[in-house]
């Protein structure tokens, strides 16, 4: 049975946050440390950065695509639409930092190690603790408002980009430690209707 957008949009979301989780218990077991696990660490941070991509560009089409759709009357709905696309802005600025610091490692390797994890960590609590805590609520208007074609422009997904990304989570799982493989993390609660 194929998979419907949504059920494509909330592997690939939940996915994405088993691998934040594990990227974020390296970073707590290996920080400071010497032999910390660079490769680990670029295979995560690229990860999440292409997701973190994704999944903003995802919210934007998200928001074009209700926008129109809702009455000028509910105030409300337009209000909490244009909070996300204000926290989109903000995860837009979070990851160009993360991102120039992810290629400032790859560059210096060892040597950048420690500049890598505090940017990390910044990131990190950014997802967490700003974009993660503040969760849009139009799922009352995507259950309503979005079908299938809708949800199918939104998630953008591709065969390639199914076989690249299931590459790149089976990559992070051979070089993590078993206990910090991303496919023994939990799904960190979200998302379960539609997005974040």
């Amino acid at each position: 049975m194929t998979a419907t957008s949504v059920e494509l949009l909330r592997r690939e979301r939940t996915r994405k946050l088993q691998v934040r989780e594990a990227f974020s218990r390296a970073l707590e077991r290996f920080r400071g440390q010497a032999d910390a696990p660079v490769a680990l660490y670029l295979a995560c941070g690229d990860y999440l950065a292409d997701g973190q991509r994704r999944l903003i560009d995802q919210d934007r089409r998200l928001v074009d695509l209700l926008q129109p759709r809702v009455s000028a009357g509910q105030a409300e709905d337009h209000a909490a639409m244009q909070a996300l696309r204000d926290r989109l802005d903000l995860a837009d600025r979070a990851l160009a930092d993360f991102a120039a610091a992810l290629e400032a490692f790859r560059a210096r390797g060892a040597a950048g190690l420690a500049a890598f994890e505090a940017a990390s960590a910044r990131f990190l609590d950014v997802l967490v603790n700003v974009l993660g805590a503040r969760s849009h609520s139009l799922r009352h208007l995507t259950t309503t408002l979005l079908a299938e074609d809708d949800w199918r422009r939104i998630t953008d997904h591709t065969e390639t980009f199914e076989a690249e990304e299931a590459a790149a989570f089976d990559r992070i799982g051979a070089l993590a430690p078993a206990d910090l493989a991303p496919a023994v993390m939990g799904s960190a609660g979200r998302p379960a209707g539609g997005p974040r």
